[in-house]
């Protein structure tokens, strides 16, 4: 579910869910006060952050990114380290959130002119105004080079033309890609799964009651390990709807690597979502 522009640095209040921004934490007087980096552990998985203290904290967690975009607690010096892990264990869906927008807020948005950086699948395509009599629309992969030819001049049609192709694209790698992981569900056997798309900001997918699949297009841009993990937990969710023990079996008998891929996709997710 990371904008340099001004290089601001995001904060958070847990509490009321106000936002605020600041100078990048290196650059405050109070980060001789940072404390090493810790990891807790949430049903969502393993959260390393770093803790620092600032005078006029005393009542709340704040969050914050650092210069690298990694999470830092501004905490309230009298609070114990178990103290801010259990506040922080209880909030994984919250704290998800916040490194998501913060994380976005970080990246210049895309201009959508010749020489631009655009990810399909992974990989990173120099974008290439193609010439060509008028038409319709046309994105295709050549060589390092992603060529647009889009219906009109301006960003905005290249955009329209490199969305539209991202979702038919999508459309075809993500319904290969499921058939090929159910054949190794067998509770999916003889099961019809409908997949739908869906342009979404703060998921990667979901399962609905009744069973029906939807991804974010957005997904493409990952690499196609990363598109296979969330496929494969979706499936999972056929099974068993909760996350319990038994979701995590099924999960780690689908893709062993599920813990890897996870903390990939959190740790890069924003710069798929960046548009």
């Amino acid at each position: 579910m990371v904008r340099m522009a001004d290089c601001k640095a995001a904060c958070l209040l847990v509490k009321t869910g106000q936002a605020t921004y600041r100078t990048p934490i290196r650059q405050q007087p109070w980060c001789k006060e940072y404390m090493r980096q810790t990891v807790v552990t949430t049903p969502a998985g393993d959260l390393p952050y770093t803790v620092a203290h600032r005078p006029r904290v005393t009542r709340r967690l704040h969050l914050e990114l650092d210069a690298s975009g990694g999470l830092v607690i501004v905490a309230p010096k009298h609070w114990s380290k178990a103290h801010i892990s259990a506040t922080l264990a209880r909030n994984p869906r919250h704290i998800a959130r916040f490194l998501v927008t913060a994380r976005q807020r970080l990246l210049a948005p895309l201009q959508y002119v010749s020489g631009e950086q655009h990810l399909f699948l992974g990989v990173a395509y120099t974008l290439v105004m193609a010439g060509g009599p008028a038409g319709r629309s046309r994105v295709a992969v050549v060589g390092s080079g992603l060529h647009v030819r889009p219906t009109r001049p301006g960003a905005n049609a290249v955009k329209s033309a490199l969305t539209n192709w991202y979702r038919r694209e999508a459309q075809s790698v993500f319904s290969a890609r499921m058939q090929a992981i159910a054949k190794n569900a067998p509770w999916t056997e003889g099961r019809s799964i409908p997949l739908k798309l869906r342009t979404m900001r703060r998921t990667w997918g979901n399962c609905s009651s009744k069973g029906i699949i939807r991804l974010n297009t957005h997904l493409i841009k990952a690499p196609l390990e990363i598109v296979d993990a969330v496929i494969a937990h979706e499936l999972c969710h056929l099974e068993e709807m909760n996350h319990g023990k038994a979701f995590y079996a099924l999960l780690s008998g689908l893709n062993p690597n599920w813990r890897q891929d996870r903390a990939e996709l959190r740790a890069q997710g924003h710069v798929y979502l960046h548009t």
